[in-house]
């Protein structure tokens, strides 16, 4: 039915289902004809809403036939349009059409017509056709009603007036009932969703009856009708305006709806006061008393609310005439008593709502009066310089107004406010332009001081830029544009510096001449531009400066091309910014074109040369690399194809630039990917379809042949980066990319390319299978959905491939790993479509009854379902057992991914199958759920195991045990015997295990049963495939389940599966159902409510019943106006507050509830009315007695600070950023104004009396994240201040902790003109007495005066240090509390670092000499003080801030210090020391006296730092000796060696690298070559992914700039050197960017002195291919044997199974997830080929060295052959079936060594190998380097006949160096034991295998390739 409802269109896109239009209508009489009845029929029952539409055309073309035919029609057709609502299609149909019966039959259509509008208008109880009728009167009159055509234009106009006047006291009276019908009694009577419908109603009925009087209302100087209003009339609209009157004054009202009644009540009250009376001075007056009356709430507006009085006042401005406003009368005029009216504080509330009525008002009023103002005559707008004058008060009022609404929360009163200020800009231009000018610079220069303070400055002054000229502002303030600049790096105010810039510059270009607009412009731009700018709109801006001036567009690109010889990246950026919009300019692509050749070569389409485009491709930077890759890629011509130059660049960046490891950037070059897809696809077709003659025939095959070719390559290249060495930035862009490829290339023109074969391969059918296998789920959809979309069908000569496939997917299915068990899903979901599968199963499945089934999918689902049945089986008996060998989950996710993919075609179809199969499976999970219940419904899951210790259950123990812990270890041996701590840790790794197998269960049921409800046929449809029944079944699963389960991960997933349940119930048609979600969450109330319920769990935060709740609240629908969560947050809130509930658990779950509902986003706006509530509610739990109350209602006060103030913006929670300004937080709440305020002066009172009130806390931590408001108390009601003395009084309080937040809660309380106050109130109520108060005024006073200080807001700074230093005795020895004397010393340090205190002050000296006393006390006491070392501490920092005029004396006070016993004063000194700039030769002195003495880990830290800095100035070491420089690198070296602490041995390896390279640097040379290798040693142990990303990057700067030093240190081995190049290599393949990017940065210099011709910022994988060719241009054995290692280093597997700790059998250690190892080797080998290509023949032929080479190759380091083999007796406790090896499962190539086969005669099992597998590089070229006479005819045989145990391998390297043809051979054999190693692995667990499995693929891969490369040196040497 849907499908055909798609093929339906109309105009406007297609009609959708539900346009099907439901109609009340009289059947035709028995007179009509049957063609009436016919179309009467489709009408009111369609099929289809075309048809529909087609019998209204049908009834027009009947109802031209006859009058009595016309009667007939136009009543069916009048009738069904009085019932259509707006904007509904067949409604615009209709209108189309009754014309045309009007024209034909004039008399029938008016009396039909009249007849069926005066019905609908009258009717007494059905409000719906008095809407739609007063609707059409007032939109589609003179289309309905009768018209005359005998009267002239004048006559026909009056004639249509009175054709009308007999309507017009019905649609009054219609309009009055109607409102009386929808408001009185829909409104109050009706539900949520009712009165949204009815609010609706009255909204069109008052708009258009406002239409309609104004329509019929003349307006000829005054307001006048056109017949006198009879009393009756007077009487209705008496009635319908105190009607209007209610609904002003409801809380309900909408905004619109008030607005619109306000237009209305004001339009009445005209025509009640002067119906057909003409006098515009006594309409003039009655407005003025209309505004009066409202203002005043005078008479009937005596209780309207400020909201309706705005509206009425926007109602007066809308329907007054516009020179009304400006008319002066009595020393006034309306528009400036209405302007006073609004201005009034009245009207200024923190209301939303009352703030965007107001400003609506004010934009109307600056409307109307412009309006006025430019209807007046020019000598006449003199008049009202006086009225409208910008120094009055008035006007003065209404700019501070403005001011403030700009900066708004809310953005339609931002909007308002700027549009009101432009319209007034404009008025005062009108009125005075050369005194307004003036006047409003006057205001650009106040806000230019300080632009930053507000937002709104920026906008304000970007509208007064065209008026004052921009000439002028920058003449005053030269430093605008780069300030601006600057600025646009901050995103809070980046848009508004934006828009600032562009009306200066576009202002500013109309005013100078255009080369002094480029020198400010143009290179402020150039200058001042950063990568942080482009995420905020610089490109736009950018584009609109081009193109306000087109002719700077040339001067910017040569600029810029100027630059690129210095690659800086900004540079760059901007430079193809420019290109990219010079594209689109055809003015600067003439020039460009005029001035290069169209045939150079060496541009770029003439407009940039190529080697800056090749530049930016191998950009470090991304940025850089996205914007020129989007330049090749996009084209202002869809259709341009790409030149061969630029397809050889983008296929460039494909290979080495998609390992980007930032998001971001991948999405860029998928979005730029398909974009240049496009062009190809529409250029190949405009070109195939528009070349006519031969010429253009052959030029265009030419461009389909390179296109072709590019599509290939790119295809290939992105099938070989879906490898296991690939990581997964490049798998996962691959593959994107790969999925647009046939999206648009092979499905849009791949036959003309030919290219279509390309997903037919089999190639590309095993690499996709591999990746199914992939470790990230969406590389599996992808794969998944490109398998399905090539098509591709198994015939009968694959069936032993598809065999094993689906063998091996029923093997993953039963895996014991979660990420098999997918993998299995994913590949029965491809099996699902292969109809051989039906024929494989029944083979293998005989157990079960298969010969009735005759499609895939059936017979898969039954196939799992007994594999199912089994497991259960085995369940039932012993869960650990199950666990261990068949956990279920893995079937129930095949199961349930199975179910999701079924159609609804074939539901219905099948519906008797699948019925019957929903019911076996809702019956088995419901089993499985009941099997595992015991484990997740324990009180602890996490380590519940349900056994006893006897000997049965021990070796059920071991069994489970042995398998969670791999085939590879040893034997577990458990007995009754065994220890405590063995079987301790036997039980929790089983344990663990068993967790996982029952949550997992858990969460693949509640997952199935959601998707079932969700998508399955349900009541009261007659294809249901669930009844009532099972439906209520499956809802009280849920619930139990969430009741019930204690452990997250269950419960989470069953939220998931109810969220789905509720979501479909909500919509059923079905009343039963539709009522159970409401039912449900009824019952879960009462629930919490009950005392003996003992499901709930009050701890875990109240577990899964906050989750119950979330799903049914969320997924309620819109249309029931949140009825569910209006009556459930009112019962939770009365049980948070404590009420009439007593109990501990009901308040408990209630915090806990109120938590999740207020952190759901899906909720959104709608709990927010219950925020305060909420707030009150939490904070009053903090009074509880109890823990558990107060911990609840802590959760719930963090999610409603998050609710309120945003997500956090900084790490510090008191942090500006993530503060809110006080005034919009009480606009949004204010009640929470009042309530804070008690219960902050009754806790202040608390403290007074000596109690402890935790109430105060959330208080304090509340108002410390607000902001000061802006002009507080002078347009707002809010007074932060009444704050202060309570805060003041908590900052005396006992406890530390509130005293700190009571500190910073002060901040915002306290405004610049108090902050004198404040401080002098503070520093007298302090004494020695009470420290506690002390404490608190000096955190008060420091907290104060830092905020003041970094704002720029002190003023009167004197004063308040005089203030200050009254109680300087508390910073010295007469204070004995060292807290408070710690503080005092914060705050005057402080003071003294920013000269804020004159070094005259005798209190100041007294501080210092007490503060050095204090470092240098002894006595004992004082040290057992615990607060002394904090005292002496901050002492050290007051002394090392503290100005003293001579050197000498600095450098004295730092060697006390640093021999300071306490360790934190050493510690200031070093950090110190660290900030010093150019520190002299004393430093140096100070730390090498420290190296052996200091001991404590953060002090020698901070000192090798110190030195490592020192070491890289050259002039202070000049003076140490080598022999001193290599102890100091010895003893570093050892604590690198020994160290634990990671910062020490950080920076203890980057001191020993810059010691060495001070030594390296040393002429005469030092031989430090025993040093130099034990440094390497460390560098290379260090440099692994298992250390830290500090210590690699500490690896990686030491060896970045050693690495230069060493060509020119000829002394040292080349080895070494060579040793460090590896590191290097592996370091540009770390996981950390950083890493990567620090490495390739310097090492170019090392390749510079290599003569390679490198650019300095390479990107790393471009720097590892020219790192390869130089060192294999060396041409050394050293270099040599560095590339063949290069190409064979892989780590060796220790074991292939679990290789975790026994007791953490499910964790994974430090891993490098980006290094590839794989394109290391290729690198290698190709740099070696290379080499060995171009090797002279005249030369010493290549060596390498054997003690390099051979630790590689197994069979020379004598490993054991079985090292990895497997045998099938030490696998006995398998997780699945044996037999299956993954490589034949998801990569099915047969392997063959050659063409005959190598097999293991000692294995039974045996995989053929083939050669072109063996001897095939993985960079898809064909291996032709062996010949077929290099292996042996006989199986198992090695080269030359010899076997493989009796090879002797060392014969052939006896010499240290190895030739070619032995290093050759050494790699054959190698080969051939590589894979000999692949027949070794059979009937093993399958987890296993794929570890084996992939590292042996890689591994023979690489040595094949490396071969492959060699062989073809033989070739050329033969």
């Amino acid at each position: 039915m849907e499908s055909a409802n798609q093929k339906h269109s109309l105009k406007g896109g297609k009609i959708r289902k539900s346009n099907t239009e439901k109609f009340t209508l009289s059947p035709p009489p028995a007179t009509a004809g049957d063609e009436v009845q016919k179309a009467y029929e489709e009408l009111l029952h369609p099929q289809t809403p075309q048809q529909q539409i087609n019998a209204v055309e049908k009834l027009t073309s009947l109802a031209l036939v006859s009058e009595e035919s016309a009667r007939i029609c136009t009543r069916l057709l009048g009738s069904v349009l009085l019932q259509l609502k707006p904007k509904v299609p067949l409604r615009t149909k209709l209108l189309k059409c009754l014309p045309a019966i009007r024209e034909k039959h004039k008399t029938a259509y008016n009396e039909m017509i009249t007849g069926l509008l005066k019905d609908a208008l009258t009717t007494k109880n059905n409000p719906t056709p008095l809407v739609q009728g007063v609707v059409l009167l007032s939109e589609y009159a003179d289309q309905l009603l009768p018209r005359q055509q005998t009267y002239t234009r004048i006559e026909q106009t009056d004639c249509l007036t009175r054709t009308h006047q007999e309507f017009h006291l019905i649609v009054v009276k219609a309009v009055q009932q109607g409102l009386l019908l929808l408001w009185q009694r829909n409104i109050r009577e009706s539900s949520a969703v009712e009165a949204s419908s009815a609010l609706h109603q009255i909204q069109h009925l008052v708009k258009s009856c406002t239409t309609y009087l104004q329509q019929h209302v003349k307006a000829s100087g005054s307001i006048q009708l056109v017949e006198d209003v009879s009393e009756v009339a007077k009487d209705t609209l008496r009635e319908m305006l105190v009607q209007l009157i209610d609904i002003l004054n409801h809380s309900t009202c909408p905004l619109d709806l008030r607005v619109n009644c306000g237009q209305l009540v004001a339009l009445l009250h005209t025509i009640r006061s002067h119906g057909g009376i003409k006098n515009e001075g006594q309409q003039y007056k009655d407005m003025k008393n209309l505004v009066k009356a409202v203002m005043s709430a005078e008479g009937q507006y005596l209780a309207l609310p400020v909201v309706a009085k705005l509206a009425i006042i926007n109602g007066i401005l809308c329907v007054t005439p516009p020179t009304f406003l400006i008319t002066y009368q009595d020393g006034t005029c309306l528009g400036l008593e209405v302007l006073q009216a609004v201005l009034t504080p009245e009207c200024q509330s923190n209301d939303g709502t009352v703030t965007v009525s107001e400003i609506r008002v004010l934009q109307q009023w600056t409307v109307r009066t412009l309006e006025a103002l430019q209807s007046v005559k020019e000598g006449a707008v003199e008049d009202y310089k006086a009225l409208f004058d910008l120094s009055s008060p008035l006007m003065l009022n209404l700019l501070d107004y403005l001011w403030l609404a700009w900066d708004h929360f809310l953005d339609s009163v931002k909007h308002a406010a700027k549009e009101t200020f432009v319209n007034l800009l404009k008025i005062h231009q009108h009125i005075d332009e050369e005194k307004s000018r003036q006047y409003f610079f006057s205001i650009c220069k106040n806000f230019l001081k300080q632009l930053n303070l507000h937002k709104f400055r920026f906008s304000a002054v970007g509208c007064m830029v065209p008026v004052v000229g921009a000439q002028h502002l920058l003449e005053l303030y030269p430093n605008v544009p780069r300030d601006l600049m600057i600025s646009m790096k901050d995103p809070a105010v980046a848009s508004h510096a934006a828009d600032l810039i562009a009306a200066l510059f576009i202002q500013h270009q109309k005013e100078v001449t255009g080369d002094i607009w480029e020198n400010i412009w143009l290179n402020t731009f150039i200058d001042m531009f950063s990568e942080d700018m482009q995420t905020f709109g610089f490109e736009l801006l950018f584009k609109k400066l081009l193109f306000t001036s087109p002719e700077c567009l040339e001067t910017a690109v040569a600029k810029l091309v100027q630059y690129s010889g210095n690659p800086v990246s900004e540079k760059l950026c901007l430079l193809l910014m420019c290109v990219k919009i010079g594209r689109y300019s055809s003015q600067w692509l003439r020039h460009c074109h005029l001035k290069h050749d169209g045939d150079d070569n060496r541009y770029w389409k003439c407009l940039l040369p190529y080697h800056i485009i090749e530049l930016c491709l191998s950009h470090r930077n991304e940025s850089v690399q996205s914007a020129v890759f989007s330049l090749l890629c996009e084209s202002p011509k869809s259709t341009e194809l790409p030149e061969k130059h630029e397809l050889d660049l983008i296929f460039d960046f494909c290979v080495h630039s998609l390992t980007s490891q930032n998001p971001p950037f991948r999405q860029h070059v998928v979005k730029s990917t398909k974009k240049l897809l496009q062009r190809i696809r529409d250029g190949v077709l405009a070109i195939t379809k528009s070349y006519k003659n031969n010429d253009r025939i052959s030029n265009a095959q030419m461009d389909k042949t390179q296109i072709s070719q590019f599509c290939r390559q790119l295809h290939a290249s992105l099938l070989q980066n879906l490898n296991e060495g690939s990581n997964f930035p490049r798998r996962g862009t691959s593959l994107s990319i790969l999925e647009l490829f046939h999206e648009i290339l092979i499905k849009g023109c791949g036959e003309i390319l030919g290219i279509t074969e390309l997903t037919q391969s089999e190639t590309y059918t095993d690499t996709l299978f591999s990746m199914l296998a992939d470790s990230f789920e969406n590389n599996k959809i992808v794969a998944l959905k490109l398998l399905q979309s090539s098509g591709k069908l198994y015939s009968d000569d694959k069936k032993e491939k598809l065999s094993c496939l689906v063998s091996s997917a029923f093997s993953l299915a039963s895996s014991c790993r979660p990420p098999d068990t997918l993998t299995a899903a994913y590949v029965l979901k491809y099996l699902s479509s292969q109809p051989l599968v039906v024929q494989l199963v029944r083979e293998s499945a005989s157990q079960i009854e298969t010969s009735e089934i005759l499609y895939t999918r059936e017979i898969i689902c039954r196939y799992i379902l007994h594999h199912l049945k089994e497991e259960v089986k085995v369940a039932q008996e012993c869960l650990l057992k199950a666990a261990a060998t068949g956990p279920m989950y893995g079937q129930l996710l095949c199961l349930k991914m199975l179910l999701s993919d079924v159609p609804q075609e074939e539901l219905l179809i099948y519906h008797e199958v699948w019925s019957g199969m929903i019911k076996e499976v809702l019956g088995i999970c419901f089993m499985i759920s009941e099997l595992v219940a015991p484990v997740v419904r324990n009180s602890s899951p996490e380590g519940h195991l349900p056994m006893d210790l006897n000997p049965k259950s021990l070796e059920s123990l071991r069994s489970a045990l042995q398998v969670s812990l791999g085939n590879n270890q040893e034997d577990v041996l458990l007995s009754e015997d065994s220890g405590v701590d063995e079987l301790v840790k036997a039980q929790a790794v089983s344990a663990q295990m068993l967790l996982l197998c029952a949550w997992r269960s858990v969460k693949e049921v509640s997952l199935i049963l959601g998707s079932l409800v969700q998508e399955m046929p349900l009541s009261p449809s007659s294809q249901a495939l669930l009844s009532v029944q099972d439906v209520i079944k499956i809802g009280q699963y849920f619930l139990t389940q969430l009741l019930e389960t204690k452990h997250r991960g269950a419960f989470e997933q069953s939220y998931i599966g109810l969220g789905r349940v509720c979501e479909r119930l909500w919509q059923c048609e079905d009343d039963c159902l539709r009522r159970l979600p409401e039912y449900w969450l009824t019952e879960v109330l009462q629930s919490i409510q009950n005392y003996n319920d003992t499901r709930l769990c009050a701890t875990r935060r109240s577990a899964g019943v906050p989750f119950i709740i979330q799903a049914i609240l969320s997924s309620e629908p819109s249309v029931r106006g949140a009825a569910c969560l209006r009556t459930t947050m009112m019962t939770l809130l009365t049980l948070a507050g404590g009420g009439e509930h007593k109990g501990t658990d009901a308040r408990i779950h209630a915090f806990n509830i109120l938590r999740s509902v207020y952190r759901d986003t899906r909720l959104g706006d709608l709990v927010i009315p219950y925020v305060s509530e909420g707030v009150k509610a939490a904070i009053r739990g903090y009074q509880s007695t109890l823990w558990a109350e107060r911990n609840a209602a802590t959760l719930l006060f963090s999610a409603l600070v998050t609710r309120m103030l945003g997500v956090k913006q900084a790490q510090d929670d008191l942090s500006r950023k993530n503060s809110m300004s006080a005034l919009v937080f009480f606009r949004r709440y204010p009640d929470l104004f009042d309530f804070l305020r008690e219960e902050l002066e009754a806790g202040a009172a608390g403290i007074q009396e000596g109690r402890l009130v935790p109430a105060l806390f959330p208080i304090l931590l509340l108002l410390a994240r607000l902001a000061p408001a802006p002009l507080e108390g002078r347009t707002s009601s809010v007074s932060l201040s009444v704050f202060t003395p309570a805060i003041l009084q908590c900052a005396s309080s006992s406890v530390l902790q509130l005293r700190t937040l009571a500190s910073h809660a002060l901040i915002p309380l306290v405004s610049p003109c108090r902050l004198q106050n404040v401080v002098n109130q503070l520093c007298v109520g302090t004494s020695l007495a009470q420290q506690n108060a002390l404490h608190g005024a000096l955190m008060c006073l420091s907290k104060l005066i830092k905020n003041y200080y970094e704002s720029n807001t002190l003023c009167n700074m004197s004063g308040i240090v005089d203030s200050i230093l009254t109680i300087s005795w508390s910073a010295t020895s007469s204070n004995s509390c060292l807290v408070t004397r710690s503080c005092a010393l914060d705050l005057f340090t402080f003071l003294v670092a920013r000269n804020l205190i004159p070094l005259t002050s005798p209190k100041l000296k007294y501080i210092h000499l007490d503060a050095v006393s204090l470092i240098q006390e002894s006595d004992p006491l004082l040290w057992s003080t615990p607060w002394a070392t904090l005292c002496q501490k901050q002492a050290a920092v007051f002394l090392l801030a503290y100005p003293l005029t001579e050197e000498s004396g600095k450098w004295r006070l730092s060697r006390c210090l640093m021999n300071s016993c306490c360790y934190e004063v050493r510690q200031c000194v070093l950090e110190n020391i660290e900030k010093l700039p150019d520190p002299p030769d004393e430093v140096l002195k100070l730390l090498l006296e420290r190296v052996n003495a200091e001991e404590k880990m953060e002090c020698l830290t901070l000192l090798y730092k110190n030195l490592t800095q020192l070491l890289q100035q050259q002039e202070l070491w000049r003076n140490l000796t080598g022999d001193y420089l290599t102890a100091i690198v010895k003893t570093v070296i050892s604590q690198i060696i020994e160290e634990t602490f990671a910062d020490l041995r950080d920076a203890a390896i980057r001191l020993s690298s810059a010691a060495l390279c001070v030594l390296l640097s040393r002429a005469p040379r030092v031989d430090v070559e025993p040093l130099f290798r034990r440094w390497l040693g460390v560098v290379e142990e260090c440099s692994g992914s298992e250390h830290s990303d500090g210590t690699r990057m500490a690896v990686a700067e030491g060896v970045v700039a050693i690495l230069p030093l060493l060509p020119s240190h000829p002394p040292l081995s080349a080895d070494l050197e060579l040793r460090l190049v590896e590191v290097v290599v592996y370091e540009l393949h770390d996981d950390s960017s950083m890493v990567r990017e620090v490495v390739a940065e310097v090492v170019t210099c090392w390749l510079s002195y290599h003569h390679s011709n490198t650019h300095p910022c390479l990107h790393p994988t471009r720097v590892l291919t020219k790192l390869c060719n130089v060192v294999g241009s060396m041409g050394t054995p050293n270099a040599l044997s560095l590339l063949v290692i290069l190409a064979l280093k892989e780590d060796v597997p220790q074991g292939f199974g679990l290789t975790q700790d026994d007791d953490r059998v499910f964790d994974k250690g430090e891993m490098n997830v980006y290094s590839e190892t794989l394109l290391i080797g290729r690198t290698a080998a190709s740099s070696l080929a290379s080499v060995l290509s171009s090797w002279p023949q005249q030369t010493q032929p290549p060596v390498f060295l054997k003690q390099s080479v051979t630790p590689y190759l197994y069979l020379q380091r004598g490993d054991d052959p079985d090292a990895f083999s497997y045998s099938k007796q030490s696998n006995s406790n398998e997780c699945a079936p044996s037999g299956v090896q993954l490589d034949s499962v998801l990569n099915p190539k047969p392997l063959h060594i050659t063409d005959e086969c190598v097999e293991s005669e000692d294995k039974p099992d045996k995989i053929s190998v083939p050669k072109e597998t063996v001897v095939s590089n993985l960079s898809g070229q064909s291996g032709d380097g062996l010949e077929s006479d290099s292996f042996s005819k006989q199986s198992g045989f090695y080269p030359c006949g010899q076997n493989i145990d009796t090879l002797d391998t060392d014969s052939m390297v006896d010499n240290q160096e190895l030739s070619v043809a032995q290093l050759l051979a050494l790699l054959e054999g190698e080969i051939v034991y590589t894979f000999h190693q692949i027949t070794t692995v059979t009937s093993k667990a399958l987890y296993c295998v794929k570890n084996i499995d992939m590292w042996l693929k890689m591994t023979s891969n690489l040595k094949s390739a490396l071969m492959a490369d060699i062989k073809q040196y033989t070739k050329v040497a033969a």
